[in-house]
């Protein structure tokens, strides 16, 4: 079992939008990215993503929403440096 005492420190993640090229180095930066799209096609698709990140408090929920928000960004096309798909079949 975890310390919930904790705190919760993700590995940064770059994430393209457009032709820039964000360092999100928190779930908060990603939360306010993902709000900052909200009128984006992008964003229509991340509301229970948003949800999911913003109720996120104890540690563990918060390396939940943050896995989610990786998945998310991976889905969407957002990783321009994501290694693991070059050895894909």
């Amino acid at each position: 079992m975890l310390n919930e005492s904790v705190n919760f420190q993700p590995v940064p993640l770059i994430v393209r939008i457009g032709s820039e090229e964000i360092e999100v180095a928190s779930l908060d930066c990603a939360i306010n990215l993902i709000r900052s799209l909200r009128h984006d096609r992008l964003g229509r698709f991340a509301e229970m993503l948003l949800t999911q990140m913003e109720a996120a408090r104890a540690p563990q929920q918060r390396r939940d929403a943050w896995i989610a928000f990786e998945t998310w960004s991976l889905a969407c096309g957002l990783q321009p440096h994501h290694g693991d798909l070059e050895h894909a079949a």
